[in-house]
């Protein structure tokens, strides 16, 4: 069985997969902190890393999602950015992009908290980098 990258929220630092929400109209930047982690938490559990090589796990794709209230997830999560694709690895990129988008779309709907999503908050960043997990 493959790890399964970090989870954290992106005001800490990304070690391996980072969750951040948009900025709603006034929420405590602490239950923005704690919902961004939950996302993670949520999500982590559902990722299925693609059997890749050593070199195609340094890897880090980053996605926009957008839920609503129910936290169901709308459309396909967007990917935002990839990182640390080299000549050697380059050939795992999609398949990377794919798990983490299917991590995402297996976890829906999310348990958001509603005093994010009554604010405003409808979307959130998730990197996943199974590499840099701890």
């Amino acid at each position: 069985m493959l790890p399964r990258p970090l989870l954290l929220p992106a005001a800490a630092a990304c070690l391996g997969a980072c969750a951040t929400f948009d900025r709603p109209s006034y929420v405590d930047p602490l239950l923005i902190r704690q919902a961004s982690a939950d996302a993670a938490a949520q999500v982590k559990r559902c990722y299925r890393a693609p059997r890749v090589l050593g070199e195609g796990r340094r890897i880090a794709t980053r996605l926009q999602v957008r839920f609503g209230p129910d936290g169901s997830v709308i459309g396909l999560p967007v990917v935002v950015e990839q990182s640390g694709i080299t000549p050697g690895n380059r050939l795992f990129a999609e398949a990377m992009a794919e798990a983490a988008i299917a991590s995402v779309l297996r976890c829906a709907p999310l348990r958001l908290p509603p005093e994010v999503v009554e604010k405003g908050g409808s979307s959130f960043e998730l990197t996943f980098s199974p590499a840099l997990r701890g």
